[in-house]
């Protein structure tokens, strides 16, 4: 293995002893300078680049809360040479810093288009800002302590065939803390989600809804989970007592048959330990004298709200009125 290497530098050698490779050589030397110096070349020119800083305000004390929620990134637009954008950005992510204790004044932290572009200079060195977006910020803080408040769902949600929604929907946490700047959150007494609209929920959903307040309001925590379960549906069928009402004193309302069956759909998990006390009735009132057939309207009453497809086997009866 060894003699083999030993024979192929021989040979390599001797080929760069001729005159043709003396001249790949050379070649290959050349080539090498002109790359090095279009790289050298090209680092020193100026170019433009969209970065994309994280904001993060310093210096904060423990007492101050910010309201206004801050933007997660400022977008700035920089032309520099590109050696100079590669020491700034290579190897870590920019950060826009700003001192709190710099730009407060009367409840708001505030920095102009200037101010931005200044800070975002300090952080890309020899770099010169075009443009920043957002152009501004305003920011309100407070230092009274928050106030815990309650959520409140807004929501519409319907489930999908044979299944049903169980109970109300859990929120997790239940309560969320609201500060306020001056008197922002006078008359707020709960703290609302954002609307939740879904038809057809065929399973049990957990979804993180954000809370809803107002420019100089802040709810912390910001978002809560919103759990709906869901359940398939049991059919069942019970044989019903018709139970005529509003029959005046002296007369005695019978209906053929005496009895009817109610079918049903309630949810898997109180299938077992249920018994709706739901009624079938026949309601003297109702009675039509001058119809050709002497048959009523039976009507369901009384209907427990878990349940779902209620109806009746037969919607009348015959009836025949006794008089004493």
């Amino acid at each position: 293995m060894k003699s083999d290497l030993k024979k192929r530098i021989a040979l390599l050698g001797r080929a760069a002893r001729t005159r043709r490779g003396k001249n790949i050589l050379t070649f290959g030397v050349f080539l090498v300078i002109s790359s090095v110096l279009w790289v050298v070349l090209s680092l020193n020119e100026e170019d433009q680049v969209d970065v994309r800083m994280a904001l993060r305000i310093e210096h904060l004390p423990d007492s101050i809360t910010i309201v206004s929620t801050p933007p997660e990134f400022i977008n700035v637009s920089l032309r520099a040479r590109r050696t100079d954008l590669l020491k700034s950005t290579l190897g870590r992510d920019p950060v826009l810093k700003v001192d709190w204790r710099a730009y407060k004044s009367r409840g708001v932290v505030a920095l102009s288009a200037a101010e931005i572009k200044t800070l975002a200079r300090s952080v890309v060195g020899g770099a010169t800002v075009l443009a920043a977006t957002p152009d501004s910020l305003q920011l309100y803080y407070t230092e009274s302590r928050g106030r815990p408040l309650p959520v409140v769902l807004d929501y519409k949600v319907t489930a999908g065939p044979q299944v049903a929604l169980v109970g109300r929907p859990m929120v997790s946490p239940d309560s969320a803390t609201l500060y306020a700047v001056g008197a922002a959150a006078s008359g707020i007494s709960a703290i609302a989600t954002e609307p939740i609209r879904i038809s057809g929920l065929n399973e049990t959903t957990t979804m993180r809804v954000r809370l809803l307040t107002t420019g100089r309001t802040r709810a912390i925590p910001d978002s809560v989970d919103v759990t709906f379960k869901v359940e398939p549906l049991i059919v069942k069928t019970r044989r019903v007592v018709i139970e005529p009402v509003h029959v005046p004193p002296g007369i005695k309302l019978i209906t053929f048959p005496a009895q009817v069956n109610v079918s049903y759909m309630m949810p898997a998990s109180v299938y077992k330990h249920s018994n709706p006390q739901f009624r079938v009735v026949a309601d003297y009132r109702s009675i039509d004298t001058s119809a050709p057939t002497r048959n009523m309207r039976l009507k369901l009453v009384d209907v427990d709200d878990n349940l779902q497809n209620v109806y009746l086997s037969a919607d009348s009866a015959e009836y025949i009125i006794e008089r004493h």
